[in-house]
């Protein structure tokens, strides 16, 4: 039970299974049918006696049929069925089942507190997760589901079911407070500063005292953080005050004396917080453990945290990142691709080997727990594993290090942007290999398994990287027309635009209403609006201006402004749809088009010279 990715394998197949029937031994025979090839690392250390191995995945599917719970029953778990030890087994042998399964069947195989509901949630949309009937939903479970996404680097379902569950501040209680906490830190993860503070603000308004006091927390780390020390200790106070027993309290008052180097008082808080901990029950749990070291030695506990928090990370790691990269092996496919149904190539699955060397990675790099520069043991790791640069959960991890990497002047910019590059090209080719050896050209690679968005993500940023040169198109129509055709990416725009640009105007208007005929994004109706008049339909594209100019009536104005004023707070990938920024950026990436093709001019006729 060691294989990680095989055993997810499993709970996967396991609850697709259960859900696929209400019959338990139709359920069953579909389980054990799709194993072998879903989880052949993990059936490989089973015993090797064919009966004992069916009694096994009996137990287990078991134990996974009644805890899945099913969205036809508003989300309740089916009870598993138990015959009379006299009776057929279920499993399908013709063998009584005292005889057969029966005795394995009362043995839980996983344990106390087996939860599928990740499993569960990740068939249905993300947009499918506001609707949720979380009063049926256990919140803990919730926030769980949520970690193990995070632990996982799928952030945005992490995300998209918190924000679902922690909606209506209203209906919350302490059971929400991990939830709370595993948002904050999503934000944190995902460079949503904006975002943070606002969760903060909505919390710091909530009815239950413990949800307050844990807004109060975080904003308390954020004025720390800014250097706001006073405000920070006088909300300190308040949360003190209004949940004084609450243990995470001791532990940001300690940081907080640690970062402003209070060395003394940090001692004589530490042993204060481990005396009155004790006295409230925690004796021998880990947070008096760790409260007494600090009391012991607070010049280590300060010292940790600057390290933690990271000096400057030496050019010479960065150096021996670009050695290792002028020094990629060639491409090599260890990924296989099964064709499903409607011409879908379905999801990237890593050989043996590959996989183990994923899992090895996971532990090497530790990119859940620290940043990529806190510790660079895992430089060494690459060094000894080849065979890593050949996975895309890999090559995704180290192009996001790079551009995490905390650059001080242009010789690092320099290097850091050699390493992209060479990164980017690798894995490109590395998709074209695969794609080609599994035969799966011209099929579909989906944004929607979660296994094909390293790919799919590394492929995009080759894109920005080739923007203007003759690789650009054929790539994007590669990664929108074909690969994945939702373009969950947003590549569409740059397409329909690029063709505009190159004197393609019908094969813009093509993908405007053939691929994506109700889109309803600003920047597709002035796209569409571009190509027809580049085509001189006068008429149509007149009636397109009036829709757009309706629907969109900010980008028409910013695109025809002489001078529009910059709207504040702008971040680049994050749009308000109608608003400022979506305005705004639309005129920054396109303007020039529609000025150089001379439809600006066409635009300002028809708009009446507004602007």
């Amino acid at each position: 039970m060691d294989d990680t990715t095989d055993l997810e394998a499993l709970f996967r197949v396991a609850v697709d299974s259960a859900l696929s029937d209400s019959d338990f031994v139709m359920a069953f025979a579909r389980f054990r049918g799709a194993l072998p090839a879903a989880a052949p690392d993990f059936l490989a250390q089973l015993p090797p006696d064919a009966d004992l191995r069916r009694a096994m995945c009996f137990a287990m599917f078991r134990e996974i049929w009644k805890a899945t719970p099913r969205p036809d029953r508003n989300w309740r778990p089916l009870p598993a069925p138990k015959p009379e030890r006299n009776a057929p087994c279920l499993c399908g042998s013709g063998r009584k089942f005292k005889q057969c399964c029966g005795a394995a069947a009362d043995m839980p195989p996983f344990g106390e507190g087996l939860s599928v509901l990740g499993f569960v949630l990740e068939r249905l949309p993300v947009a499918e997760f506001a609707k949720l009937p979380f009063k049926q939903l256990d919140p803990e479970e919730v926030a769980h589901t949520a970690d193990e996404w995070m632990k996982r680097d799928r952030h945005d379902l992490a995300v998209a079911v918190l924000e679902a569950l922690l909606a209506d501040p209203a209906r919350l209680d302490e059971r929400h407070e991990w939830a709370f906490d595993l948002l904050g830190d999503a934000y944190v993860e995902t460079n949503r500063p904006g975002d943070r503070a606002a969760l903060v603000e909505v919390m710091l308004g909530a009815p239950n005292l413990r949800l307050r006091v844990a807004a109060m927390q975080r904003r308390c780390t954020m004025l720390a953080d800014a250097d706001e020390y006073d405000a920070a200790w006088s909300l300190f106070r308040e949360a003190q005050r209004a949940d004084p027993d609450n243990p995470s309290l001791a532990h940001l008052e300690l940081v907080m004396l640690a970062s402003q180097d209070e060395m003394a008082q940090l001692a004589v808080r530490a042993r204060f917080w481990a005396g009155r901990l004790r006295k409230l029950g925690y004796e021998g749990e880990a947070i008096v453990d760790f409260i007494d070291d600090v009391a012991r030695n607070p010049e280590a506990f300060a010292q940790s945290m600057a390290e933690h928090g990271g000096g400057q990370t030496d050019i010479g790691v960065l150096e021996r990142l670009v050695d290792l990269v002028d020094d990629l092996p060639a491409p090599t496919c260890h990924y296989r691709l099964q064709a499903v149904e409607d011409n879908s190539a379905g999801p990237l699955k890593p050989d043996a080997a590959l996989a183990r060397v994923e899992r090895e990675w996971r532990e090497a790099s530790r990119l859940d727990e620290q940043g990529p520069w806190d510790d660079t043991a895992w430089l060494e790791w690459l060094e000894a594993h080849p065979v890593a640069w050949q996975s895309f959960d890999v090559l995704d991890d180290l192009v996001r290090a790079v551009n995490d990497y905390p650059c001080e002047d242009d010789e690092e910019g320099g290097l850091l942007d050699d390493v992209e590059d060479v990164l980017l090209d690798h894995a490109v080719k590395l998709l074209r290999l695969v794609i080609a050896e599994n035969r799966a050209d011209g099929l579909k690679l989906e944004w929607g398994w979660l296994e094909n968005r390293p790919a799919l993500r590394l492929l995009a940023q080759y894109i920005e990287l080739v923007a203007g040169t003759d690789e650009e198109l054929p790539l994007l129509e590669w990664l929108v027309l074909t690969l994945n055709p939702n373009d969950n990416l947003g590549l569409r725009e740059r397409l329909i635009h690029l063709y505009c640009h190159l004197a393609r105007p019908a094969d813009a208007l093509a993908v405007c209403d053939e691929r994506y005929p109700d889109d309803g994004f600003g920047f597709m109706r002035f796209g569409r609006l571009l190509a027809l008049i580049l085509l001189g339909r006068e008429a149509e594209a007149t009636a397109a201006l009036a829709k757009a100019g309706t629907k969109s009536p900010r980008i028409l104005k910013t695109l025809l402004a002489a001078r529009p004023r910059r709207p504040a707070g702008l971040r680049e990938g994050l749009i308000t749809v109608g608003g400022e920024d979506e305005a705004w950026f639309y005129r920054q990436h396109w303007r020039a088009v529609w000025e150089k093709s001379g439809a600006l001019a066409w635009l300002r006729r028809a708009a009446g010279g507004k602007g």
